[in-house]
């Protein structure tokens, strides 16, 4: 570990990790096509999953000692900014093609989902329930994560991050839980239509992101723990904090849109709200929303199954 004092840059030395990480990434691979056919190896995903979480410690560690041995100049570390606002730049570009299916289904369904989104037979949560409390969990986390940085700013390294970092932790695995209770009463899964597909993709991966930011910030309370941040000195910590607030706005993002909007329930509230008279206010002659046919007395003629066709 030696850096070139006529540069402006640390260039690390060879490194085993990364061999490592990618040995461990392809074991996992291979794992998961094996148990989606069926045939799990329990022994060769334990020793992916172990050998990966081995050599990432390992290489967080090396990071963590060439940051101590102040190695990484204002360069590096503005290095570092640019390399993780690009990764979240790319996290956002994952959301969005998710995004792009769910509005391709479901602003123009197609005649095998019924012409209909939420396509027929799909009961869909209802956003003021389960979901509210979640999008109230990730808020409130994205408070809490905001003042132990201002703590963590204004030289408070004793009481204002720690119980900061700690909410928000707790808000992190509590919505975890609640999304696991939340997939376990839902009336559909991932195989029900486009809907149940594009559904679990976004709130799993989502989910997904949720715990890997949790993990992320407890090590930030750690390190905190062992004093290695300080008021000027704490990218890791904030880099953290960007990743957090990022999965904060998809998280409402993917509330409003998926629960709220194309859930069925806005426009539900909207149609009992007139009584089932949404459109005479407006436009006299236009015949009723689809979302009224959801229940059966102002049904029109025109949409029920003739009964001859029954026969």
């Amino acid at each position: 570990m030696n850096r070139n004092p006529y540069s402006r840059y640390y260039v690390p030395g060879p490194s085993p990790w990364p061999f490592f990480v990618g040995i461990s990434a392809n074991g996992l691979a291979v794992g998961l096509i094996l148990w989606l056919h069926r045939s799990p190896s329990y022994l060769l995903m334990g020793m992916s999953i172990s050998c990966m979480m081995l050599s990432t410690l390992s290489w967080w560690r090396d990071l963590i000692r060439e940051g101590d041995m102040g190695f990484y100049t204002r360069f590096v570390i503005k290095s570092f900014r640019d390399g993780v606002a690009l990764f979240i730049l790319s996290e956002v570009m994952f959301f969005f093609s998710f995004f792009w299916a769910f509005f391709h289904n479901a602003l123009s369904p197609s005649c095998e989902l019924g012409m209909r989104w939420p396509p027929p037979g799909i009961r869909t949560p209802n956003p003021s329930s389960t979901s509210l409390f979640e999008t109230g969990l990730l808020i409130s986390s994205g408070l809490f994560v905001t003042q132990a940085h201002k703590s963590m700013r204004l030289k408070d390294y004793d009481v204002g991050p720690f119980i900061g970092l700690l909410m928000t932790i707790l808000c992190g695995a509590v919505f975890f839980l609640v999304q696991v209770r939340e997939y376990y009463w839902n009336s559909y899964s991932i195989a029900d239509s486009v809907y149940g597909s594009v559904f679990y993709l976004l709130t799993g991966f989502h989910g997904a992101h949720v715990v890997v930011g949790t993990i992320w910030l407890m090590v930030s309370l750690a390190r905190l723990w062992r004093g290695e941040f300080s008021s000027q000195r704490h990218f890791g910590f904030e880099a953290c904090i960007w990743y957090w607030h990022f999965v904060d706005v998809v998280w409402v993002s993917l509330w409003f849109v998926v629960y709220v909007w194309f859930g069925g329930w806005l426009y539900m509230w909207w149609f009992k709200m007139w009584d089932g008279d949404i459109y005479s206010f407006k436009y006299p002659d236009q015949k009723p929303s689809w979302y009224a046919y959801i229940q059966e007395e102002h049904c029109p003629s025109w949409y029920k199954v003739p009964d001859w066709l029954k026969s």
